[in-house]
């Protein structure tokens, strides 16, 4: 590595070596890391640390101690500020591992002694110095990052079954081990990697057991599994209970993000002590609160690198940066593995389980914008291209694999990637951002054909461009539109094409030329997949099925399969099936990014000012009939221009709106929305008679307790007059406003964490909450043509159209009570009512 001296020419090396030679450091890392990572934070915690005993750096150091060297490299981040340096590269030392185990001699250790222990115990042959150790510490608690080989050994044959008590029998709850994923997959077990989380835990649960050998690492009760610094998995394996993922939910197992993280080494020792400061801070350990520590600490170094020391004018870990504030990670969100349903061979999505209604979260998508309504979901990035659904991730993240191991193979042939999906589905804006995220390393060149248009001279033409391109050595990335046009089975070039795409090779005037090794997409218009019956359609890009292609018997699509080095099917603004519950997130996504776009005097306060009903018509209308480009069409074509609020003023006409969408529809969506049928009509029976028996409390004297009878608003639900049962039906329906005022949301089913379920609003709430029921039936009352007026429904006058401050308090407590009732009365149709744990913290932009 460059000397610190070429970047601090006042260094104390300046004057001794030149800017291009190199510098030698010996640092510590495992176990005696670890020591210096607790030491650190030793007087903060209360803690008393006592590291394993070691042989001075000397002469002989490297020689038994050693375990890698790595090259160093200034890192870019630095330039400006703390000298900050990144791993270029590290390279094992093969040597037995030693027993360093702490002088206990002059000291006493304290009750409660936690032991941390790093390595393989099959490395450790002779078990006496350990069980020597183990013997006068008495720990109450181990906590064992493992290496490999796993499970193995007698030293694990000596801890596995957990420390002893005071009676002399083992406690395995005070037992913890740490591996790394890498070393299970070394071991055989088939556990994929940063495809999605949902993917990783899926096989997690499928193979863990797979090994018969780790039986005793499998039933381990406190089993911590780290994939990189993105996420852990924590699993009981003496309980019946479901293993719990922790995931970043913006980064993959291994994915560095360049804005944040360092190439970097000691991560799983920065874990470990992380996690030792959290899981002996309680009895039984606290795990969660231990991983979280872990975790931290993890990703603490990993965004800081090695930094410069004063001391010895050397790079070193930041070990006082990294514990100095160490705090419970809140980056990481949590869920619990269905480990049931996996095992029955259920597909998983983590968006399920910590969403709630996609509509509501469709509106809080376009509202507050993607990071913050989704903050506990894996979403990925490919540059301007988000995704939220497990199969189009998965979809991606396996064709940039497939491509990134082509492009750096030495074979000189074509990479071809299909596109599939409905016309305005949003094909070319999915191309174009998988080219810029896959040329985001260095310089690219891109084509773009119109398919439909080509001849065969045009073609020719096409392929002299790309073979030039390719010849210039930087990656050329081709994409034909409307491909469909070629794969009629009469159509003159589809041979041609095929030709290509099976050996990159075309002819012109009887010679044969080579097209080198260009990226191509091939973008097809095709429904398939709409009317399956899968929820997530296979994501596999290296073989699509030649049946996804039977729907359009014009086209010949079957012939294109045996080309594709990968495949996405991109779903999308309209439902693609009964099953597809999520298209108006897509559509939120899509409409964020549009109006942030074209219109960003829209966002006020980082809100996006868009009235309801626009925004319940634009994401809940039944189709647009040409895709996405029909809603680019009603934004472009919306007043909007010098606006800070998208209203229904602002909208084109419903003759022009009925070219894209069903206009009729459209504009009854522009009105409050209703609840289902069945539903509204049981809550609102529900409210109605908390309306009675409230009126029926606020009775003073028999005289108006008499008067009750003959009040037409007192009846019972079904003598009741049309009239007011449609004005209770509309409060129930709007109910879902009330909570997203208060940050909620109902469903009818039982959900855990991140999702808390709410048993009732607090004061503050109430108070809010009872002002918004006032001011809806002010609004309701006097689209009805009510009047001021004694109380008489017939006659319709109401005394009470006034604003909230001027009404009674007798009457306040009437809207009070309608609202407080709500909770009860969903739980009692089967609904309940949740709220996002917000907890979580998502650092950087989407």
């Amino acid at each position: 590595m460059p000397t610190a001296s070429a970047y601090h020419p006042h260094s104390r090396n300046a004057e001794r070596v030149g800017e291009d030679a190199a510098h030698l450091v010996i640092r510590t890392g495992g176990a005696d890391l670890i020591a210096t990572l607790l030491t650190a934070a030793a007087a903060k915690h209360g803690i008393q640390v006592l590291g394993p005993k070691l042989q001075p750096p000397a002469a002989t150091c490297l020689r038994h101690n050693a375990s890698c060297i790595c090259d160093l490299a200034i890192d870019d981040r630095s330039l400006g500020s703390e000298l900050r340096y990144s791993v270029a590269r590290t390279k094992s030392i093969g040597r037995s591992p030693t027993w360093h185990s702490p002088d206990i001699d002059k000291t006493n250790t304290p009750p409660g002694s936690t032991v941390v222990i790093t390595g393989s115990g099959e490395a450790f042959r002779d078990l006496e110095p350990a069980l020597d150790f183990l013997q006068r510490v008495r720990p109450r608690y181990i906590i064992h990052h493992m290496t490999r080989p796993l499970a193995l050994g007698p030293l694990w044959d000596l801890i596995r079954n957990g420390p002893m008590t005071r009676d002399g029998v083992p406690d395995p709850e005070y037992l913890a081990v740490i591996i790394d994923a890498d070393d299970l997959r070394a071991e055989g077990i088939a556990i994929s990697k940063a495809l999605s989380w949902e993917a990783t835990a899926e096989d997690f649960v499928r193979n863990l057991g797979s090994n018969g050998r780790l039986d005793t690492l499998v039933t381990c009760p406190n089993l911590i599994v780290r994939f990189g610094a993105e996420g852990v998995i924590y699993h009981r394996g003496r309980d019946a209970c479901d293993p719990k993922l922790f995931y970043h939910p913006r980064a993959m197992e291994g994915e560095r993000r360049s804005d944040i993280d360092t190439h970097m080494i000691g991560l799983s020792a920065a874990f470990t002590a992380g996690l030792a400061l959290g899981f002996a801070d309680s009895k039984p350990p606290n795990c969660d609160l231990a991983i979280r520590y872990g975790i931290a600490a993890a990703s603490e170094l990993s965004k800081r690198g090695f930094v410069h020391s004063d001391l010895d004018d050397a790079p070193d870990f930041p070990v006082a940066q990294i514990m100095a504030n160490l705090i419970v990670d809140k980056k990481h969100a949590a869920v619990s593995i269905p480990s049931a349903r996996i095992s029955s061979g259920d597909k998983w999505s983590i968006f399920d389980s910590v969403t709630g209604d996609p509509a509501e979260l469709a509106r809080q998508i376009v509202t507050i914008g993607p990071e913050k309504a989704l903050a506990a979901c894996p979403i990925q990035r490919f540059s301007k291209l988000l995704t939220v659904e497990r199969p189009e991730q998965e979809s991606l993240r396996a064709v940039l694999s497939a491509v990134h191991e082509r492009l750096n193979s030495s074979a000189r042939r074509p990479t071809s990637i299909g596109i599939l999906g409905a016309a305005g589905s949003g094909k070319k804006f999915t191309a174009s951002n998988l080219a810029t995220h896959i040329s985001s390393d260095g310089p690219a060149n891109r084509l773009n054909y119109n398919a439909r248009l080509l001849k065969p001279d045009d073609l020719i033409a096409a392929c002299h461009a790309i073979r030039d391109h390719s010849a210039s050595g930087e990656v050329t990335i081709v994409t034909f539109e409307n491909f469909e046009a070629v794969l009629e089975s009469d159509h003159s070039l589809l041979n041609d094409f095929l030709v290509i795409m099976r050996d990159g090779q075309f002819t012109d005037r009887g010679s044969v030329h080579s097209l080198g090794s260009p990226l191509m997409f091939f973008l097809v218009n095709h429904e398939g997949g709409s009317d399956t019956d899968e929820p997530f359609p296979p994501p596999t890009p290296t073989s699509p099925r030649t049946t996804d292609f039977r729907q359009r018997p014009n086209l010949d699509l079957s012939l294109l399969m045996d080309y594709l080095h990968g495949l996405v099917r991109v779903a999308g603004p309209n439902q693609a099936s009964a099953k597809d519950k999520t298209f108006p997130v897509r559509r939120a996504m899509m409409l964020r990014h549009i109006l942030g776009q074209k219109h960003p005097q829209l966002i006020v306060n980082g809100r996006m000012n868009v009235e309801e009903g626009v925004l319940h018509a634009l994401l809940l209308v039944p189709r647009y009939k040409h895709g996405l480009h029909s809603l680019e069409k009603i934004i472009s074509t919306s007043r909007l221009s010098g606006r800070t609020k998208f209203d229904v003023s602002a909208l084109p006409p419903e003759e022009q709106i009925q070219l894209h969408v069903d206009g009729k529809i459209f504009m009854s969506h522009l009105r409050a929305p209703k609840l289902v049928p069945s539903l509204r009509e049981k809550l609102a029976e529900g409210m109605f008679e908390i309306y009675k028996k409230r009126r029926i409390v606020m009775c003073k004297t028999d005289e108006e307790r008499k008067a009750l009878d003959t009040d037409r608003s007192m009846r019972d639900w079904d003598e009741l007059a049309p009239e007011l049962k449609e004005s209770t039906r509309a409060q129930a329906d709007d109910i879902p406003r009330k909570l997203r005022a208060v940050g909620c949301f109902m469903l009818n089913e039982e959900r855990s964490e991140p999702l808390v379920k709410v048993p009732g609003f607090s004061v503050e709430e109430l108070d809010m909450l009872s002002e918004i029921e006032h001011e809806r039936f002010n609004a309701e009352r006097l689209q009805r043509q009510w009047r001021m007026g004694p109380r008489n429904s017939k006659q319709r006058t109401t005394p009470f159209l006034v604003p909230w401050r001027d009404l009674t308090q007798e009457w306040k407590d009437v809207d009070r009570v309608m609202v407080e009732c709500v909770p009860a009365i969903l739980e009692k149709a089967g609904w309940h009512i949740y709220r996002m744990r917000e907890d979580i913290e998502i650092n950087g932009r989407m």
